[in-house]
């Protein structure tokens, strides 16, 4: 009996298991699909706007961080000039200072005043109410209250008798270094004098002559800057005691 020949059936068994491979190889390496493609996108559009989100945040944060720091380290340069002014003549001052800018030949601030440098280009003149002393002795009725608010009033509150003081549009650096934005600063200063001496006993005896005079200076600093859109408002309050021995 002739035998046959196998040949045509392995030929068609390779060529079949060629085309399943191709298939195979097709499936693996096709490409996505629009759907696919749009979602994935989609999702991507997501996460990229948290994060930008995200870092617009950060970035106004730590611009307000800046802005709050560079405010507040200049209202600390012109309280420690207060603390090395001379106690009984500049604090305050009665006297015409005749570097005081003038107006058809009238000067634009009149004392009391305490004169403080703002920056290395500006000097300015600090109104300040002023609580004069009060000389005790035995037929004194009452000594003046001290004029300073004791606590910081509010943002938009306004303390009734306070002398304003505005100094103007500041320039201050913002975080990037490029670019300076404007703040806009108002200070309120009370000088109450007060009296450490003691009091008169029934007797009419001196009080004790170790006694001091007391000066309490109260600030209140309101600055604003721009946040983006908005306008913010920041005020604080600073009291120094001062005494004829601090110099």
């Amino acid at each position: 009996m002739p035998l046959r020949s196998s040949t045509p059936s392995h030929t068609g068994s390779i060529a079949r298991a060629s085309r399943l491979s191709a298939a195979d190889r097709f499936r693996q390496f096709r490409g996505l699909s629009l759907v696919e493609v749009m979602c994935a996108l989609f999702i991507l559009g997501l996460v990229m706007l948290g994060l930008i989100g995200n870092f617009l945040q950060s970035r106004r944060v730590t611009e307000s961080a800046v802005l709050h720091a560079a405010a507040t380290s200049l209202v600390y340069g012109m309280i420690e000039q207060i603390k090395d002014l001379e106690y009984s003549t500049m604090l305050p001052n009665y006297e015409e200072d005749p570097s005081v800018p003038t107006v058809a030949g009238v000067p634009v601030v009149a004392p009391p005043y305490i004169r403080l440098r703002l920056n290395q280009e500006k000097i300015v003149w600090l109104r300040v109410v002023h609580t004069t002393p009060t000389d005790e002795d035995a037929t004194t009725a009452s000594i003046p209250d001290p004029q300073g608010p004791t606590t910081t009033p509010g943002a938009l509150e306004s303390v009734p008798g306070a002398i304003d003081n505005w100094m103007g549009s500041i320039p201050l650096s913002t975080v990037t270094g490029s670019m300076s934005q404007q703040i806009n600063l108002n200070m309120w200063v009370w000088i109450d004098d007060i009296s450490n001496k003691g009091a008169w006993s029934a007797e009419s005896t001196a009080p004790n002559p170790d006694g001091s005079d007391v000066k309490k200076i109260t600030i209140v600093y309101t600055y604003q800057y721009q946040d983006g859109g908005k306008t913010r408002t920041i005020r604080d309050r600073e009291v120094i005691l001062r005494t004829p021995y601090d110099q």
